[in-house]
């Protein structure tokens, strides 16, 4: 006789978290783009001038009186639009060099 298998739930990720320190009122947002290619300046463009918005709008007060920071970790580096974009905003990059540099002095 066949029988069915049980249909299993599928899991769900949690949603994400955002993480800030309201006593200071600032927060981190960040992209990571662990490519072969350079990361684009859309990429850089769309977290400051779309995502930053959404989440503030997320934070206590709607984000009145926050600051916020970039961060943008790419394994290949930032193409020259991308990088100017994201120095413009006072962002922290971390490239792969970097990164194992600074990993490696702990």
């Amino acid at each position: 006789m066949f029988r069915r298998p049980k249909a299993r739930a599928i899991r769900q990720p949690p949603p994400p978290r955002i993480e800030w320190r309201a006593e200071q009122r600032a927060i981190l947002l960040g992209e990571c783009k662990w490519i072969a290619e350079p990361m684009a300046r859309d990429v850089v463009r769309t977290l400051i001038e779309a995502k930053a918005g959404q989440v503030l709008k997320a934070l206590p007060e709607g984000g009145q009186g926050w600051q916020v920071h970039f961060a943008f970790f790419s394994r290949t580096g930032w193409t020259p639009a991308a990088r100017e974009l994201a120095l413009a905003h006072h962002s922290l990059l971390v490239d792969l060099k970097r990164l194992d540099r600074d990993l490696a002095t702990g």
